[in-house]
């Protein structure tokens, strides 16, 4: 009996360990789709990018071998300045490595330069000084447009290089799971076949409790951060009474401290088209260039308004994770709120739920002020006013 319990042990071993490298390998080949796919999406938005790029540097160009500063330039160079930030910040919202991030934060550098080089000649062009604004855009601002070039080619070689490595690092697992599981499986066929000839006094000798065996010691498992449930109930109250869009921002701020935020944004839905209505933690300047997001755009924030479900991404090289939770009302999905998590490698329960909570009052708060209409969608949108 004892010999038969002993088989019985081993088998049940082995196909646990090929249960578990099946699903580390598994894991690993999932790994590579999903790096593949942010790959392709990256590279797209990047080559969309340079395009922008290298057409306002073609205008420069022109201004200085030609002198050409009609209107038509300054609205070209205008519109290019949107698009850019737009698919920048589609791009900010994808997971990259150390170094990428500190290229990335370079090009945000040189577009935020950009803009303001742009807002002083669209007012020098305003007071009739055409020669001011030509010279603040076409001239003075080539530098900005040099460095997002150079900046944003070395993030995508960073990129590149980031890929490579976790794409390797995944296959490298397969194979050492594939090889242990090999290994663990020829020690046990052989442990198998040793117990099947074992003898009556060997398997008495080895069922007899001779000697005590030292306890093994639980591991230690640290606990998730906490939620202040208190202040969480009185920021439920105070937003169940807000009627004032000017509180909107300290309930903001209050939210993200429960959370443990880095930043907040509130995206209303309107016609097929998100628009960014409120947020704490982000510089007012780039959050008034940020455009709407269409519904079928490839990122979480638009999944989460279509699908109607909560979406979480592990955090980044940076520790940052994000939580998307949709504003469902009794009309269906409003909008989403996207909640950027610091100090956490994937966002715990806690952190979760509380997030939908949010979620679920602001919705019943937000779906009865006027959404953006989507015939603004043309210029950027006015932040304040969508949400008054």
């Amino acid at each position: 009996m004892q010999r038969r319990g002993t088989r019985i042990a081993i088998l049940c071993l082995l196909f646990a360990a090929g249960g578990l490298a099946g699903f580390v390998v598994w894991s690993a080949e999932r790994d590579v789709h999903r790096l593949d796919r942010e790959r392709d999406t990256k590279n797209a938005t990047i080559d969309a990018l340079l395009t922008s790029i290298s057409t306002i540097a073609s205008t420069q160009q022109a201004y200085t071998d030609y002198g050409r500063r009609d209107v038509g330039s300054f609205t070209r160079v205008s519109l290019l300045v949107d698009r850019i930030t737009t698919d920048a910040a589609g791009l900010r919202a994808t997971r990259q490595s150390t170094v990428s991030s500190e290229h990335l934060e370079e090009f945000w550098t040189a577009l935020s330069a950009l803009m303001g080089a742009e807002s002083r000649a669209r007012e020098r062009l305003a007071s009739g000084d055409d020669a001011g604004a030509a010279e603040a855009v076409l001239a003075s601002g080539r530098e900005h447009v040099n460095a997002l070039g150079s900046s944003l080619r070395a993030f995508r070689a960073a990129e590149v290089q980031s890929y490579q490595s976790a794409r390797a690092a995944a296959a490298l697992r397969s194979w050492v799971s594939l090889g242990v599981l090999g290994i663990l499986w020829a020690t046990g066929l052989i442990a198998f076949a040793v117990s099947s000839r074992q003898g009556p006094a060997e398997a008495a000798a080895i069922g007899r409790p001779d000697r005590v065996l030292d306890p093994i010691p639980a591991p230690i498992v640290e606990p998730p951060p906490s939620i202040d449930l208190s202040a969480a109930a009185a920021l439920s109250a105070d937003l169940s009474q807000l009627t004032d869009q000017a509180a909107l921002p300290q309930l903001l701020e209050r939210a993200a401290n429960i959370l443990s935020a880095r930043g907040l944004i509130i995206w209303m839905g309107a016609g097929s088209e998100l628009f960014a209505v409120a947020a704490h933690g982000y510089d007012e300047a780039l959050l008034n260039r940020i455009r709407p997001i269409p519904r079928h755009a490839e990122n979480v924030t638009a999944a989460a308004w279509r699908t109607g479900e909560l979406i979480t991404l592990p955090a980044d090289a940076g520790g940052l994770a994000a939580i998307v939770a949709p504003l469902r009302g009794p009309a269906g999905c409003a909008g989403v709120l996207a909640v950027e998590v610091s100090g956490q490698r994937d966002p715990n329960e806690a952190t979760q739920a509380m997030t939908m909570i949010l979620a679920s009052q602001l919705a019943g708060v937000l779906a009865a002020w006027p959404a953006a209409s989507t015939a603004d969608a043309e210029k950027p949108l006015d932040r304040q006013a969508a949400a008054s």
